[in-house]
């Protein structure tokens, strides 16, 4: 990973005048871009969605909407990449994209997290907020792919159990939210009851960034620096051990995150090979 380098802010404020950085003005421009492109599209498909899902019911498969997000997440990537606003790069895409029946656990240090892991994987269904599906450009298409919420504790936990032995993949961030300054939060134990339920594998995902855009409490419109760089790597797999619980299972997997990544204090990178934490 490369080093992070100095931010590049839309103004220098001196004693007397405001200096305006002409890099700081363009990464602002094309990071807006990116956003309302992101914001359009999803007005757009949703009302699609949502007319389809009522039209049809049952008879379009989740996958169909599964299918759609991953195409839309995927393309948005391509345009932001090519705008300069993101630089994702992936260990092991073909591994990610053939994974079935199968819990996917990744750290959470950023509100696109779910977009990169979606534009990588054609089928899973995602575990969201609340009130993401509400919001007028995510809802319709988020429910015409099957995914479910994380508000309710044992809806979640049965609605993810069916999933995972109908043989569909979940993605689910075991820290419940954005990780606050510092390399992950306290997991949940909800994924992990799915995964001593089911036996299914838990596949963990190491995602890296530099700066804290769209961390938590960043707002979508503060400027940051572009381009936003990001690395995706596929760590270890778990799998319940016999007669572990839900909570030592989540204790588990955090104690290897907390062994694998490391908060600077501006980003989440890995830790180097023999480094104590």
């Amino acid at each position: 990973m490369s080093t992070v380098r100095a931010h590049s802010p839309i103004y220098v404020r001196g004693r007397r005048r405001v200096f305006f950085s002409v890099r700081g003005i363009w990464d602002y421009l094309r990071q807006v871009t990116a956003i309302f492109l992101f914001v359009a599209t999803g007005i757009v498909v949703c009302p699609v969605c949502i007319i389809l899902r009522k039209a049809a019911g049952h008879s379009i498969r989740p996958s169909t909407g599964q299918h759609l997000i991953h195409w839309l997440f995927r393309n948005w990537l391509k345009v932001s990449a090519a705008l300069g606003t993101v630089d994702v790069q992936i260990d092991d895409e073909e591994k990610l994209r053939n994974l079935r029946g199968t819990i996917i656990a990744p750290n959470h240090p950023s509100e696109l997290d779910a977009i990169y892991l979606l534009s990588f994987i054609p089928n899973a269904i995602c575990v969201m907020r609340a009130s993401l599906m509400k919001r007028s450009y995510l809802g319709g298409a988020a429910r015409l792919a099957g995914y479910i919420t994380n508000d309710q504790g044992p809806t979640l936990v049965r609605d993810g159990i069916e999933k995972i032995r109908g043989g569909e993949n979940l993605l689910i961030f075991p820290e419940g939210t954005r990780t606050r300054a510092q390399a992950v939060n306290p997991f949940k134990h909800g994924f992990a009851l799915i995964a001593t339920k089911t036996g299914a594998p838990i596949q963990t995902v190491l995602i890296e960034q530099e700066g804290r855009y769209l961390s938590k409490e960043f707002p979508l419109f503060s400027p940051a620096r572009m381009p936003l760089k990001v690395r995706i790597t596929l760590g270890e797999v778990f799998t319940p051990q016999e007669g572990e619980s839900a909570p030592a299972l989540a204790n588990r997997m955090e104690a290897y995150f907390r062994a694998n990544l490391e908060y600077t204090g501006e980003s989440i990178l890995r830790r180097r090979k023999g480094e104590s934490h």
